[in-house]
C-alpha cells in the first residue's frame, strides 16, 4: 500500500512538471512571436506634425510631433483613398499610436543639426553642387553615409519643402544638445516682432541645460543683430511721430 502511494504522488509531480514545462513553452512561443514584429526609427521632419486614428487628414486628431523627434515605425503603411496621399503608423515614446503623412518623416534616419551653412549636391560627387544651402541650425535626417558625404533630408530655412540632397558630414552634429537648441531657436526666430525674438533667444541662452551647445555664440549674434534692428525701428517711428506732428 505504502508503494502504491509513492507511485501515485510521484506520477502527480511528473504530471505537473509536464504541464509546466507545456506552459513555459508556449509562453516562449509568445514572446518569440512579440519579438518577431518587425520595426524601424523614423525622425519627424516637421514641427506639429499630427498623428491621428486614422490614415486620413479627416482622422480623428490625437496628438503631435516635434521637429526632429524620434518615433517607432510599426511598418504598416496606408494610402487615403481620396487624397492620394501615404500614411505611416507610428509610435511615441509615451505608447501613443497614430498615423501620420509619410512625406514629413525620415524612416531609419538619424536627427541632426547644421552647424554652418552648407551647399547641397544631387550626389556624393563636388560636381553635383546645386544652388540650394542649408542654413545654421538647420534640422535634418540623415538617411545614409558614403565617405565624407551624407545624405540628408529636411526643409531648409529658405525652403517651402521637405528636400533630399548630399552635403559633407563636417557640417553636421548629431548633439542632443545642439539639435534642441536648433530647434527651440528656430521657433524663437518665427516671433512676429524683433522683441519677441530677443526674448525668446535670451531663455535659450539662459537654459542651463543648453549650455554647452555649439550655437549658443550664434544666438548672441543673433541677438545683437535683432538689437540693432530694433533700435532703428523705434528711431524710425520716433521720426514718423515728429513729422506727424
Amino acid at each position: 500500500m505504502k508503494k502504491l502511494f509513492i507511485t501515485i504522488v510521484s506520477l502527480s509531480i511528473l504530471f505537473m512538471s509536464c504541464k509546466g514545462g507545456d506552459k513555459s513553452e508556449k509562453t516562449a512561443e509568445t514572446t518569440t512571436e512579440k519579438s518577431d514584429v518587425k520595426t524601424s526609427t523614423a525622425i519627424c521632419l516637421l514641427d506639429k506634425l499630427s498623428i491621428r486614428e486614422t490614415p486620413s487628414a479627416k482622422g480623428k486628431w490625437i496628438t503631435s510631433m516635434s521637429l526632429g523627434e524620434t518615433v517607432t515605425f510599426t511598418e504598416e503603411e496606408e494610402t487615403d483613398a481620396t487624397t492620394k496621399k501615404l500614411y505611416y503608423k507610428v509610435k511615441l515614446t509615451d505608447g501613443k499610436e497614430g498615423w501620420t503623412r509619410a512625406t514629413f518623416l525620415a524612416v531609419n534616419g538619424k536627427v541632426g543639426a547644421m552647424l554652418e551653412e552648407a551647399s547641397m549636391y544631387k550626389r556624393p560627387d563636388l560636381l553635383t553642387k546645386t544652388d540650394k544651402k542649408y542654413s545654421v541650425m538647420d534640422i535634418i535626417a540623415v538617411t545614409e553615409n558614403k565617405g565624407d558625404w551624407m545624405k540628408v533630408k529636411g526643409r531648409r530655412a529658405e525652403g517651402e519643402y521637405i528636400e533630399e540632397g548630399w552635403i559633407k558630414s563636417s557640417n553636421i552634429s548629431n548633439d542632443e544638445i545642439d539639435i534642441a537648441t536648433a530647434k527651440f531657436a528656430r521657433s524663437a526666430m518665427s516671433k512676429s516682432t524683433m522683441t519677441e525674438r530677443i526674448k525668446a533667444l535670451e531663455e535659450i541662452i539662459n537654459n542651463q541645460d543648453l549650455s554647452s551647445s555649439k550655437f549658443i555664440n550664434v544666438l548672441k549674434s543673433k541677438i545683437a543683430d535683432y538689437k540693432t534692428k530694433n533700435v532703428a525701428i523705434d528711431v524710425k517711428d520716433v521720426k514718423v511721430e515728429e513729422v506727424a506732428k
